[in-house]
Protein backbone atom coordinates (compact mmCIF):
# COMPACT_ATOMS: atom_id res chain seq x y z
CA UNK A 1 0.00 0.00 0.00
CA UNK A 2 1.25 3.68 -1.07
CA UNK A 3 0.11 7.20 0.20
CA UNK A 4 0.78 10.10 -1.11
CA UNK A 5 -0.38 13.35 1.09
CA UNK A 6 0.05 17.29 0.68
CA UNK A 7 0.00 19.29 3.67
CA UNK A 8 -1.28 22.45 4.42
CA UNK A 9 2.11 23.35 6.51
CA UNK A 10 5.48 22.49 6.41
CA UNK A 11 5.68 19.51 9.47
CA UNK A 12 9.88 19.85 10.53
CA UNK A 13 11.21 16.04 10.90
CA UNK A 14 14.45 15.21 12.47
CA UNK A 15 15.16 13.17 9.35
CA UNK A 16 13.55 12.73 5.62
CA UNK A 17 13.00 9.11 5.97
CA UNK A 18 11.40 7.51 9.19
CA UNK A 19 9.99 3.87 10.01
CA UNK A 20 6.55 2.87 11.54
CA UNK A 21 7.13 -0.12 13.69
CA UNK A 22 5.03 -2.43 15.98
CA UNK A 23 1.82 -0.14 15.64
CA UNK A 24 -1.44 -2.59 16.32
CA UNK A 25 -3.50 -0.43 13.94
CA UNK A 26 -0.91 -1.87 11.22
CA UNK A 27 -2.08 -4.75 11.99
CA UNK A 28 1.22 -6.87 11.49
CA UNK A 29 2.37 -4.27 8.38
CA UNK A 30 5.88 -2.42 8.57
CA UNK A 31 6.16 0.99 7.04
CA UNK A 32 8.09 4.18 5.99
CA UNK A 33 7.20 7.80 5.61
CA UNK A 34 9.66 9.92 3.31
CA UNK A 35 9.30 13.81 3.15
CA UNK A 36 9.62 14.73 -0.33
CA UNK A 37 9.84 18.20 0.53
CA UNK A 38 12.90 17.80 2.44
CA UNK A 39 14.57 15.33 -0.14
CA UNK A 40 13.28 17.27 -3.71
CA UNK A 41 12.56 20.64 -1.86
CA UNK A 42 14.44 22.13 -5.27
CA UNK A 43 11.40 21.32 -7.14
CA UNK A 44 7.86 22.37 -5.12
CA UNK A 45 6.22 22.60 -8.16
CA UNK A 46 7.14 19.30 -9.37
CA UNK A 47 5.82 17.88 -5.94
CA UNK A 48 2.69 20.11 -6.33
CA UNK A 49 1.74 19.25 -10.40
CA UNK A 50 2.66 22.96 -10.88
CA UNK A 51 2.90 26.47 -9.92
CA UNK A 52 0.43 27.25 -6.84
CA UNK A 53 -2.86 28.89 -7.16
CA UNK A 54 -3.68 32.24 -5.50
CA UNK A 55 -3.70 31.88 -1.87
CA UNK A 56 -2.81 27.75 -2.22
CA UNK A 57 -1.45 26.70 1.24
CA UNK A 58 1.59 24.57 0.61
CA UNK A 59 3.44 22.40 2.66
CA UNK A 60 4.87 19.39 3.35
CA UNK A 61 4.29 16.26 0.61
CA UNK A 62 4.78 12.81 2.29
CA UNK A 63 5.11 9.36 0.82
CA UNK A 64 4.14 6.35 2.81
CA UNK A 65 4.77 2.36 1.95
CA UNK A 66 3.25 -0.11 3.82
CA UNK A 67 4.52 -3.82 3.16
CA UNK A 68 3.46 -6.98 4.37
CA UNK A 69 0.40 -5.04 4.12
CA UNK A 70 -2.83 -7.80 2.91
CA UNK A 71 -4.38 -7.07 6.85
CA UNK A 72 -4.63 -3.17 5.76
CA UNK A 73 -5.15 -2.95 2.26
CA UNK A 74 -8.95 -3.28 2.18
CA UNK A 75 -9.13 -0.14 4.02
CA UNK A 76 -10.88 2.50 1.99
CA UNK A 77 -8.61 5.45 0.95
CA UNK A 78 -10.30 8.01 3.13
CA UNK A 79 -9.36 5.47 6.17
CA UNK A 80 -6.11 5.11 5.27
CA UNK A 81 -4.94 8.79 4.83
CA UNK A 82 -7.22 9.52 8.40
CA UNK A 83 -4.62 6.22 9.99
CA UNK A 84 -1.89 8.60 8.87
CA UNK A 85 -3.05 11.55 10.08
CA UNK A 86 -4.56 10.34 13.71
CA UNK A 87 -2.55 7.98 14.61
CA UNK A 88 0.83 6.75 12.64
CA UNK A 89 2.19 10.26 12.10
CA UNK A 90 1.58 12.22 15.05
CA UNK A 91 2.54 9.25 17.33
CA UNK A 92 6.45 9.22 15.46
CA UNK A 93 6.17 13.73 15.20
CA UNK A 94 3.42 15.17 17.43
CA UNK A 95 3.78 18.50 15.16
CA UNK A 96 1.33 16.30 12.25
CA UNK A 97 -1.61 16.79 14.57
CA UNK A 98 -1.72 20.25 13.57
CA UNK A 99 -1.49 19.82 9.84
CA UNK A 100 -4.21 19.55 7.45
CA UNK A 101 -4.34 17.31 4.66
CA UNK A 102 -4.74 19.11 1.06
CA UNK A 103 -4.87 16.26 -1.46
CA UNK A 104 -4.11 12.46 -1.58
CA UNK A 105 -4.10 9.38 -3.22
CA UNK A 106 -3.57 5.77 -2.04
CA UNK A 107 -2.52 2.90 -4.87
CA UNK A 108 -2.52 -0.83 -4.27
CA UNK A 109 -0.19 -3.01 -5.42
CA UNK A 110 -0.98 -6.88 -3.85
CA UNK A 111 2.05 -9.32 -4.78
CA UNK A 112 4.91 -6.50 -5.60
CA UNK A 113 7.35 -7.09 -3.03
CA UNK A 114 10.22 -9.57 -3.84
CA UNK A 115 10.51 -12.50 -1.97
CA UNK A 116 14.00 -14.52 -2.71
CA UNK A 117 14.71 -17.80 -1.15
CA UNK A 118 17.85 -18.55 1.41
CA UNK A 119 20.73 -19.68 -1.48
CA UNK A 120 19.43 -17.74 -4.43
CA UNK A 121 22.20 -14.89 -4.29
CA UNK A 122 24.06 -16.71 -6.78
CA UNK A 123 21.31 -16.40 -9.45
CA UNK A 124 20.81 -12.93 -9.52
CA UNK A 125 21.61 -10.92 -12.50
CA UNK A 126 24.82 -9.30 -12.01
CA UNK A 127 25.09 -5.22 -12.55
CA UNK A 128 27.44 -5.37 -15.35
CA UNK A 129 26.55 -7.71 -18.16
CA UNK A 130 28.42 -8.89 -21.32
CA UNK A 131 27.00 -5.87 -22.98
CA UNK A 132 29.15 -2.78 -23.03
CA UNK A 133 25.95 0.00 -22.59
CA UNK A 134 23.54 -2.83 -20.70
CA UNK A 135 23.66 -2.37 -17.16
CA UNK A 136 21.23 -3.79 -14.23
CA UNK A 137 20.02 -2.29 -11.08
CA UNK A 138 17.39 -2.97 -8.18
CA UNK A 139 17.60 -4.33 -4.67
CA UNK A 140 17.88 -7.78 -6.41
CA UNK A 141 21.10 -6.91 -8.50
CA UNK A 142 24.43 -8.45 -7.56
CA UNK A 143 27.01 -5.49 -7.69
CA UNK A 144 30.06 -7.96 -7.68
CA UNK A 145 33.32 -5.71 -6.65
CA UNK A 146 31.29 -2.90 -6.20
CA UNK A 147 29.02 -4.58 -3.52
CA UNK A 148 27.53 -2.05 -0.98
CA UNK A 149 26.90 -2.66 2.76
CA UNK A 150 23.47 -2.57 2.16
CA UNK A 151 22.54 -6.16 1.21
CA UNK A 152 18.74 -6.86 2.18
CA UNK A 153 15.87 -6.49 -0.53
CA UNK A 154 14.90 -2.54 0.47
CA UNK A 155 14.75 0.70 -1.01
CA UNK A 156 18.49 1.79 0.08
CA UNK A 157 20.07 -1.36 -2.09
CA UNK A 158 17.94 -0.04 -5.11
CA UNK A 159 18.94 3.18 -5.01
CA UNK A 160 22.69 2.59 -4.70
CA UNK A 161 22.31 0.06 -7.64
CA UNK A 162 21.17 2.65 -9.41
CA UNK A 163 23.96 4.87 -8.66
CA UNK A 164 26.33 2.37 -9.39
CA UNK A 165 24.71 1.16 -12.59
CA UNK A 166 25.09 4.83 -13.98
CA UNK A 167 28.28 5.36 -12.59
CA UNK A 168 29.30 1.67 -14.76
CA UNK A 169 28.09 3.70 -17.65
CA UNK A 170 29.96 6.71 -17.12
CA UNK A 171 33.61 4.61 -16.71
CA UNK A 172 32.54 2.70 -19.56
CA UNK A 173 32.12 5.75 -21.89
CA UNK A 174 28.41 4.53 -22.77
CA UNK A 175 27.46 8.28 -21.85
CA UNK A 176 29.57 10.09 -24.26
CA UNK A 177 32.89 12.06 -23.67
CA UNK A 178 30.46 15.15 -21.50
CA UNK A 179 28.89 12.31 -19.10
CA UNK A 180 31.71 10.78 -17.23
CA UNK A 181 31.42 12.67 -13.80
CA UNK A 182 30.33 9.46 -11.49
CA UNK A 183 28.35 10.24 -8.42
CA UNK A 184 29.67 9.51 -4.80
CA UNK A 185 28.47 6.53 -2.69
CA UNK A 186 28.77 7.15 1.00
CA UNK A 187 29.43 3.59 2.58
CA UNK A 188 27.47 2.46 5.38
CA UNK A 189 28.88 2.02 9.03
CA UNK A 190 30.74 -1.35 9.58
CA UNK A 191 28.74 -3.89 11.17
CA UNK A 192 28.35 -4.14 15.24
CA UNK A 193 30.03 -7.23 16.38
CA UNK A 194 26.45 -9.55 16.90
CA UNK A 195 26.00 -8.98 13.23
CA UNK A 196 29.57 -10.39 12.50
CA UNK A 197 28.97 -12.89 14.88
CA UNK A 198 26.02 -14.41 13.50
CA UNK A 199 27.08 -13.96 10.02
CA UNK A 200 30.50 -16.24 10.87
CA UNK A 201 28.01 -19.09 12.24
CA UNK A 202 25.72 -18.87 9.36
CA UNK A 203 28.23 -19.39 7.37
CA UNK A 204 29.84 -22.32 9.01
CA UNK A 205 26.64 -23.98 9.21
CA UNK A 206 25.79 -23.52 5.22
CA UNK A 207 29.50 -24.55 4.93
CA UNK A 208 28.84 -27.94 6.96
CA UNK A 209 25.40 -28.49 5.20
CA UNK A 210 26.94 -28.21 1.70
CA UNK A 211 28.42 -32.38 1.30
CA UNK A 212 24.31 -32.99 1.91
CA UNK A 213 23.52 -31.50 -1.54
CA UNK A 214 25.59 -34.00 -3.44
CA UNK A 215 23.50 -36.95 -2.00
CA UNK A 216 20.76 -35.26 -3.41
CA UNK A 217 19.00 -33.87 0.19
CA UNK A 218 18.36 -29.70 -0.13
CA UNK A 219 18.16 -27.77 2.44
CA UNK A 220 14.77 -27.48 3.49
CA UNK A 221 14.28 -23.94 3.38
CA UNK A 222 15.19 -23.52 -0.57
CA UNK A 223 12.27 -23.36 -2.81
Amino acid sequence: VACRIWLDRVVPTRTPANVFSKFPALRGAGGTFFMLDQLQGDDPDFLWGGPPAEGEARGSVLACDFYNAGAIAPLSDADMVDLLMTELLPAAVPEFSGAVVVDSFVARYPGAVTWFSPGSFGSRPPLQTSVRNLVCAGDWVRMGEREHGAKGLCQERAFVSGLEAANSLARGGALGSSHVRQHEVIPIRDDEPQVVAGRALNKRVMEALRPLETLGVVRPWIR
